[in-house]
């Protein structure tokens, strides 16, 4: 008497091959017939690994690897059933609109199996002339870029379920991205924001940002129960304001162990926010039950609501340009405060702690400027390593060395 097939088994047998070939239902056809998908192996182990994968497959949601699968439908399954907890809220809602904005318009319609890096290569072309841009302009090669890492992530997935053989997003070339130049505040033009900031209701926020280097949505998120205004007083950096698609204004998780940090409040800015929690009390006394602050933030509105992450970024803006210098970010605030320190011959590990970044070397290459009094020492400091006072060339107005013209001359065959 056979033995009868164990779950997940299906239907398996050898055929006149040798092969061993193992089959299971996969649903019914648009025409209503059953169909079936058949899996072969050298051996009988064998087979019943790959009809056990392909179950799999089926639970999860996907069509079986029959090579039919389109790129637009893998991204849903991937969006809808692989990322939802593997990933911050935040960067669930990146992936998305990178997907419905610029991969399943650009491939969507692309088998999956048939995937190459030209069709990527051919994406980041139509990104960049606008043609899947809403309003018809080209996009970054920032966003391009983005996009092309989202797609990268998901095809690693596709690998893992064997639906692809190859990476074809890692393969395609990557745009090239033009890193902008970071600028910082001067001490002095530092010293005449501050001055300026006294005279603004959110005067305190940007002090707090200037001082200390928060991230907008860190600053915006602090709670009082995170500030101890006591000696040694602190601010404990535990969670960022982020606007999240249909929900509004909600705090959420910091995306890194090194963003979660401790950081000590220079003293002007206990008094600073010594004052500031004395006039929210008075705004919230006043209001009694229409306060609206919920979370218990440091920073809100009149009414007690968060502070909207665009309006302080405009208000930013308004306060340097009253103050004259021009129009800055909440970001270039950031970058001030590492050159700052680093301009005070602060150590850069503890900049770099401060800032929350993974590594010094990020600090150094990308908040940390330098002014060109700085630069000058340096040249000061070699000019008296290779030269002695005696021996340092002359250089006349409009000539070279030793008081030669310019051009011509004995030197200028060299």
């Amino acid at each position: 008497m056979s033995r009868r097939r164990g779950a997940g088994e299906g239907d398996v047998h050898k055929r006149p091959d040798g092969r061993w070939e193992a089959r299971l239902d996969v649903g019914y056809g648009p025409d209503g017939r059953r169909r079936r998908k058949s899996v072969y192996g050298s051996t009988k182990t064998e087979a019943l690994d790959k009809l056990r994968r392909e179950r799999g497959r089926l639970d999860h949601g996907l069509p079986p690897t029959d090579g039919r699968m389109t790129m637009e439908r893998f991204l849903q399954w991937w969006v809808a059933k692989v990322l939802p907890g593997t990933v911050a809220p935040g960067s669930l809602d990146t992936y998305r609109c990178h997907v419905e904005l610029y991969l399943v318009p650009g491939l969507g319609r692309i088998r999956l199996a048939e995937l190459a890096p030209a069709h990527v290569t051919e994406l980041m072309r139509r990104m960049e002339s606008g043609e899947l841009s809403r309003r018809g302009r080209p996009l970054s090669a920032q966003t391009q870029s983005q996009a092309r890492k989202v797609l990268s992530k998901a095809l690693r997935r596709a690998e893992q379920e064997g639906l692809v053989q190859r990476n074809a997003a890692a393969l395609a070339d990557a745009p090239r991205v033009q890193r902008r130049e970071g600028r910082s505040l001067s001490g002095e033009d530092a010293r005449r924001l501050v001055e300026m900031l006294k005279q603004h209701r959110l005067g305190g926020a940007f002090g707090l940002q200037l001082s200390l280097g928060l991230r907008r949505g860190e600053l915006l998120g602090l709670r009082w129960c995170d500030v101890d205004l006591e000696s040694p007083a602190t601010v404990r950096v535990r969670a960022q304001l982020q606007r999240r698609p249909g929900a509004g204004l909600q705090l959420a998780e910091l995306k890194t162990r090194q963003s979660r940090r401790d950081l000590a409040l220079p003293s002007p800015m206990v008094a600073e926010l010594r004052a500031w929690r004395a006039i929210q009390a008075a705004e919230r006394l006043a209001l009694g039950d229409a306060w609206q602050d919920r979370l218990g933030l440091v920073f809100t509105t009149p009414i007690g609501t968060p502070v909207d992450p665009d309006n302080y970024r405009h208000a930013l803006s308004a306060v340097t340009e009253a103050a004259g210098l021009g129009h800055w970010t909440t970001h270039e605030l950031r970058h001030s405060a590492g050159s700052i320190l680093f301009a005070e011959g602060v150590p850069l590990k503890l900049i770099s702690e401060m800032l929350g970044h993974a590594s010094e070397r990020i600090t150094a290459d990308v908040y940390v400027h330098t002014e060109q009094a700085q630069r000058g020492q340096v040249a000061e400091a070699m000019a008296a390593a290779l030269w002695s006072e005696s021996e340092a060339p002359e250089v006349p107005v409009g000539g070279q060395p030793g008081g030669q013209p310019g051009a011509g001359g004995a030197a200028s065959g060299l």
